[in-house]
C-alpha cells in the first residue's frame, strides 16, 4: 500500500500544480506517495498534466472542490490522503511529518500544517474554530481583524497565538489537509452540496462528532500563494463573498438547524445594512439584500 495519496483538484491551474508537485518530489523523503489530479473541466486544457508520474482523472463538469476531492479519494491507494491546493508549495517534508504525527496518535482523524504567505508571514487560520453566531459576528464586524491578538476577538482564526506550537484545533483550512483514508471513507467524504468553502469545515465537524480529533502541526510547513483558481472563476471579491455566504448558510442549516441559520442570516443582513448606512458602499447593500433573501442582490455580471 502507498503511504500517502496527494490529491489536487484542477481548474485552469496546470502550471501551478506542476510547481507544487515539484516541491512534493523535492521535499519528500522516506515516504511512498502517488500524485492524483482531478481536472474539473478546465477550459485552458490539461496537456501539461499528461505525465507518467501523475494520475490524471478528467471530470466532465465542474462539480466543485469537494466533489473533485471525492473523485480523487476513490482512486487513491494511500493509507493517508493529502488534499493539496494547486497554489501551494511544500517548504519541508510535510508529508512525512504529518503522516508520522497521525500514526503516533490513533485518535487523530485529520491534521494540517503551518502555512506561510509569500512574504514568509504565518497565515492565521490554518487551524481555526468552528463557526457560530458569535464568531460570525466577530468576523463580519471586523473585530477579529482589528484585534487579532485578543483571545475573544481572535477566536475565529486563533490569531491570538503565534501558531509556532502544535495543538488540537476544531477545524483546518482547506489548502492542505491530511486524513486517514479509512476515516475519510467511514465519515462520508466531502459533502458535495458545498461547491466551494466550508466543505473542509463540515468534514472536520463530522470528524469531531465521531469522537476523533483534528490537529494543527506546526513542524510541517507549506507556502500558500492564495486563491488563484477561485479568482480566475469569480473575477471579483464580491462574488467570492456571495459564494462564501451560500456555503455558510448551508453549513448552519445542516449542523444547527433552520432557526439558527435564519438568525445568522438576519444578523448578517443587519450588520451590512448598518455598514452601508455608515459608509455608503453599494457592496454592503448587496450583502444585506442577499442575507435578506433577495437573490438578485448579485449583480448580473457576477452570476456564479
Amino acid at each position: 500500500m502507498t503511504d500517502v495519496s496527494v490529491i489536487y483538484v484542477n481548474w485552469n491551474s496546470a502550471r501551478e500544480i506542476l510547481a507544487s508537485v515539484a516541491s512534493v518530489r523535492q521535499r519528500t523523503a522516506g515516504v511512498s506517495f502517488e500524485i492524483i489530479v482531478v481536472d474539473n473541466a478546465s477550459a485552458e486544457g490539461v496537456e501539461p498534466l499528461v505525465r507518467r508520474d501523475i494520475s490524471l482523472i478528467r471530470n466532465q463538469r465542474n462539480a466543485g472542490f469537494g466533489a473533485g476531492c471525492n473523485i480523487g479519494a476513490r482512486h487513491a491507494t494511500g493509507e493517508f490522503l493529502l488534499f493539496l491546493n494547486p497554489d501551494t508549495m511544500l517548504l519541508n517534508d510535510a508529508l512525512s511529518i504529518l503522516m508520522a504525527f497521525m500514526r503516533g496518535r490513533p485518535q487523530c482523524g485529520a491534521a494540517g500544517p503551518l502555512t506561510r504567505e509569500q512574504d514568509g508571514a504565518i497565515l492565521f487560520g490554518a487551524g481555526r474554530a468552528l463557526p457560530s453566531l458569535w464568531r460570525e459576528f466577530l468576523e463580519h464586524s471586523t473585530l477579529t481583524f482589528r484585534f487579532p491578538g485578543n483571545r475573544i476577538a481572535g477566536m475565529p482564526y486563533y490569531s491570538f497565538w503565534d501558531h509556532c506550537s502544535t495543538r488540537e484545533v476544531e477545524a483546518l483550512q482547506g489548502s492542505c489537509m491530511m486524513f486517514r483514508k479509512e476515516v475519510f471513507d467511514r465519515i462520508g467524504e466531502f459533502d458535495e452540496r458545498f461547491f466551494l468553502y466550508y466543505e473542509e469545515t463540515d468534514l472536520c465537524k463530522r470528524l469531531r462528532d465521531a469522537g476523533l480529533k483534528v490537529f494543527y502541526v506546526h513542524d510541517a510547513e507549506i507556502l500558500h500563494t492564495g486563491k488563484r483558481s477561485t479568482t480566475k472563476r469569480y473575477k471579483t471579491v464580491d462574488v467570492m463573498v456571495f459564494r462564501y455566504f451560500e456555503s455558510a448558510w448551508c453549513y448552519f442549516v445542516k449542523h444547527n438547524g433552520l432557526p439558527y441559520a435564519l438568525a445568522w442570516r438576519a444578523m448578517v443582513a443587519g450588520m451590512y445594512l448598518l455598514r452601508y448606512l455608515l459608509h455608503r458602499k453599494s457592496v454592503y447593500l448587496y450583502y444585506c439584500l442577499w442575507a435578506g433573501g433577495y437573490r438578485r442582490a448579485i449583480k448580473p455580471d457576477q452570476e456564479m
